[in-house]
């Protein structure tokens, strides 16, 4: 397994003592994000990880690329596990985040992938010939200024850009199509699977069942920090509504309904 995470849970510990009164925290109580969470991604295959805000999706994907560190449980890639201090495990992955905001704002969008292609380690030359080619499929040849003046679109598309610029074994993205209009979300849904085509390994959070039905292999239902359901995207086809009433009702009433098989 390329991608294997096991038993992983994550619980946010309120602040204490004189903490307590100088941060902020939404509640005076731990909670508890996710709750012995497995899962596996292998190469080749695109993965998709659905349910409602608030489920867990995005503390997961943090905890997958080193983000975050779980409470408990293992994460490893080809049976190594994660180490957020070893910059060659870290350039095993890309990751899309929704709302990026760690490009540098005053640095055009090729020179924003320039400063990011040094950090991983790319010849300049090698740099160079990936960027021309990101900045071409991504729609942004001829788009070229600081990254201020991008749209919400743009900027999406320049994430995905930096996250599949070193050529990674594992890209992780989560909600990478949000800011995308149709086309662009079809044409980055086609990218994924000839990603995945090439022997990457894709794990992708969406809200979208229809994006999720085109293009992933196997989906993951996650909700109150527990994965639910799993089984292929031919499946949510057969019942996309009867899926979501079905999320919702585990919400509602943090109980599994009878139709969901337990991972």
């Amino acid at each position: 397994m390329m991608l294997a995470v096991s038993d992983v849970s994550m619980t946010y510990e309120p602040p204490r003592g004189l903490m307590r009164w100088l941060s902020r925290s939404a509640s005076n109580k731990p909670v508890k994000a996710l709750d012995q969470v497995s899962l596996g991604v292998e190469r080749g295959e695109v993965v998709g990880l659905i349910g409602p805000n608030g489920a867990g999706k995005t503390t997961l994907i943090k905890a997958i690329t080193t983000l975050l560190v779980p409470t408990a449980g293992t994460i490893t890639l080809d049976g190594v596990a994660l180490d957020a201090d070893d910059p060659e495990m870290r350039r095993r992955f890309g990751l899309v985040l929704p709302e990026e905001r760690s490009f540098y704002w005053r640095l055009t969008g090729r020179q924003n992938l320039r400063f990011f292609a040094a950090l991983a380690g790319l010849e300049p030359s090698i740099a160079d010939a990936r960027i021309d080619q990101m900045m071409r499929e991504r729609g942004l040849e001829h788009r070229d200024k600081a990254v201020f003046g991008y749209s919400s679109g743009m900027r999406a598309q320049l994430a995905i850009a930096r996250a599949t610029l070193h050529q990674p074994d594992l890209v992780v993205l989560d909600e990478p199509t949000r800011s995308l209009d149709p086309v662009a979300g079809a044409a980055v849904c086609d990218d994924l699977r000839r990603m995945a085509a090439e022997g990457r390994a894709i794990l992708m959070a969406s809200h979208r069942l229809d994006e999720v039905v085109s293009v992933c292999d196997r989906v993951l239902a996650l909700a109150g920090g527990r994965i639910r359901w799993q089984g292929t995207a031919a499946e949510i086809a057969g019942d996309p509504i009867g899926l979501g009433a079905t999320i919702r009702g585990l919400v509602d009433h943090d109980e599994t309904d009878g139709n969901w098989r337990e991972s």
